[in-house]
């Protein structure tokens, strides 16, 4: 081998980056190709938010919304200005929104202007009071968007980059440093990438809209740091002490509310269960002493609170026995009661394996050996019922409290959540479960005022929406669907599928009788429910519709149980303050057999009180035989619903 002399050595090429050409063919490889995928994405991820848009809503308002470069949310209303407020997206990022109209079915409330213009302003009131939930649907759809556009633009880059090399034959970067080699080239590519920067930056600095001003009228609100221009600025600045007003006013008495319910659990002596009841499920815990009463020490729970009314010590220490007349004329329970007859021990759900006289604390248990280990104990499981919500947000965090204090374990809407369906109620949806704590499961049987969009936004939002299968909650198996019928305010009842609801009650027959075990139906419309409670495919059906309540009513062999409206709703608007009582029910199931136990009813008054109900049993539906003369309904408690439903007959 013939070496080089000095002078060739000295005129061999030199690479210009000799870590790079030291590296294998491989590693090479594998760095251009991560390069290039960095590079496509930081590309399209760039082109995919800068373009990103999307129709959605802006509380009662359809609304077209644009990603912008001005770090400002500019909410056009045409010929009456904009709204400006600086963006909570990272700089330069911001939202043009294009404001439309009110959809039809939302106008259509009252045919009277006044009160069709006091129904808006307390609508407003309502978005102002939960901001976060009115852009939520449009924050999310434009996410959505603009990764959607990113990844076409992603797609088209490598796909440009896969053809060149193709046409290329694998060489091109070679082809590429020879185009860059010809004249002009690189001063013409330097012009189209200052042109790609320039011209949008351009168009940002023409279009930015003028400064604005703020807004006195909304000051000590959450929008007070809001900018306005044009005509709608002095006519808010004017006016705007109305939709203040009715924002203070709807804060006020949901806080007030709030306030209330708390302290009723705070002064209830059975908060979350029915005094003197021992755990029924699998077997009571509670052993039997030589005297006959259950020994305290086997529950510390109940010695500690005073619950166990068996217990006779701790009901003379703590006055909690509810079969004393003397502790209900001293705390006046019975006077809260709507009937104020019966006792707490003659509603309390008989106990498998105790006498009668046992329940009350005025017998023993019967005299056989105790178990040498009691069996585990099982509470029962809570679910606090709520229904024909009709976009009243006001009460989403007095739900949210009561589920809280009642101990549920689960939300049970039995439909009606919005007024007709469309999608800018998404903001009511968003506003309910924007309260609820996220480790709170939410089930639903959509009603005939919610739509298939409206079911939609639910599961966006965590809702489990039932759609003809059982879900199970802690043991206890919830059977519904959604209503097969749509009700837009102004417009009628229309189908939504091709199914009625009389045929949707038979298929969920079908469904609870095949399964292996449906503890609860819960169905919007009553009527859907009573082929499954006449077969005896379910112990208890819970709905909603009539906006009143019903029950519970033995049918067949199971349970009914129709719920009142929880937005107070009377057959008036259902925005702002309540026009009617509202209520909610907290009930509970044993979960090894799936029987009803209890109930109690929260009810909420029009001037912002609270009553927090006495327990109830569910009626026994194996203890009440019908008779020849029987229509299918019998067995109903004590709890008296004559008085509601004389107050209105009309069916929601």
């Amino acid at each position: 081998m013939v070496g080089m002399d000095d002078d060739e050595q000295s005129e061999a090429p030199r690479r210009r980056w000799p870590w790079w050409h030291r590296q294998t063919t491989t590693t090479r490889r594998v760095i251009r190709t991560a390069l290039l995928l960095v590079v496509t994405v930081l590309v399209s991820g760039v082109v995919g938010v800068l373009t990103a848009s999307t129709d959605s809503s802006l509380g009662p308002h359809v609304a077209h919304y644009e990603i912008t470069a001005q770090h400002e949310v500019v909410v056009d209303l045409g010929p009456l200005g904009t709204v400006l407020v600086d963006s909570p997206m990272p700089w330069p990022l911001g939202v043009e929104v294009v404001v439309q109209e009110i959809p039809a079915e939302l106008t259509a409330v009252s045919a009277d202007p006044v009160t069709g213009l006091a129904g808006d302003v307390a609508a407003y009131a309502q978005a102002v009071s939960h901001p976060d939930a009115v852009i939520a649907d449009a924050v999310a759809a434009l996410v959505r968007d603009a990764l959607g556009r990113a990844a076409i633009v992603a797609g088209f880059i490598l796909l440009v980059v896969a053809g060149a090399r193709f046409a290329s034959r694998g060489l091109l970067r070679r082809e590429v440093a020879h185009a860059a080699r010809r004249p002009g080239v690189v001063p013409l590519a330097a012009v189209v990438a200052v042109t790609l920067v320039a011209v949008p930056t351009a168009i940002t600095l023409r279009d930015r809209p003028a400064p604005g001003r703020t807004i006195s009228a909304l000051a000590g609100t959450p929008l007070e740091d809001l900018r306005m221009t044009g005509r709608m600025a002095e006519l808010i600045d004017t006016y705007g002490g109305y939709l203040v007003e009715a924002y203070e006013e709807n804060e006020a008495f949901y806080a007030s509310v709030t306030e209330n319910l708390e302290a009723a659990y705070a002064q209830n002596r059975a908060p979350v269960r029915p005094p003197g009841i021992p755990i029924v499920s699998p077997a009571p815990t509670d052993t039997a002493t030589d005297d006959g009463v259950t020994d305290e020490t086997t529950d510390p729970d109940d010695a500690a609170t005073g619950d166990d009314a068996a217990t006779d010590g701790a009901d003379a220490a703590t006055g909690d026995d509810a079969a004393t007349d003397g502790a209900d004329a001293a705390t006046g329970d019975d006077a809260a009661t709507p009937d104020g007859a019966a006792t707490d021990g003659d509603d309390l759900p008989p106990v498998p394996g105790v006498t009668s006289d046992a329940v009350t604390g005025e017998g023993a248990f019967p005299a056989t050996e105790p178990a040498t280990e009691p069996p585990a104990r099982l509470e029962p499981v809570t679910f606090l019922l709520v229904s024909d919500l009709h976009c009243n947000v006001g009460m989403a965090s007095v739900i949210a409290t009561a589920a809280r204090l009642s101990g549920a374990s689960a939300l049970l809407d039995a439909g009606d959540t919005v007024m007709s369906g469309t999608t800018v109620e998404s903001y009511c949806v968003n506003a309910f479960a924007g309260e609820v704590p996220d480790d709170l499961p939410m089930i639903v049987s959509t009603g005939n005022h919610d739509s298939v969009t409206t079911a939609e936004q639910m599961r966006d939002a965590g809702y489990v929406v039932l759609g003809g299968e059982a879900v199970e909650v802690e043991g206890v198996r919830i059977l519904g669907d959604t209503d097969p019928t749509l009700t837009a305010v102004g417009e009628g009842t229309k189908p939504e599928r091709d199914e009625t609801v009389p045929e949707m009650g038979e298929r969920l027959a079908e469904e609870a009788c095949s399964a292996d075990r449906a503890d609860i139906l819960l169905v919007h419309n009553p009527r859907a429910a009573l082929p499954t409670l006449e077969q005896g495919c379910a112990p208890l059906a819970l709905s909603g519709h009539w906006h009143r309540r019903e029950g519970p009513e033995i049918h067949g062999a199971g349970t009914r149980y129709v719920s009142a409206s929880t937005a107070g709703a009377s057959g008036g608007a259902t925005v702002g303050p309540l026009n009617g009582p509202a209520e909610m029910t907290v009930l509970r199931v044993d979960a090894a057999s799936g029987r009803p136990l209890d109930y109690r009813i929260v009810t909420v008054g029009t001037d912002a009180t609270v009553d927090v109900g006495r327990w109830y049993r569910f009626p026994d539906p194996a203890a009440s035989a019908p008779t020849s003369g029987d229509t299918g309904t019998s067995g109903s408690t004590e709890e008296p619903t004559d008085a509601e439903s004389s107050a209105g007959t009309e069916r929601r």
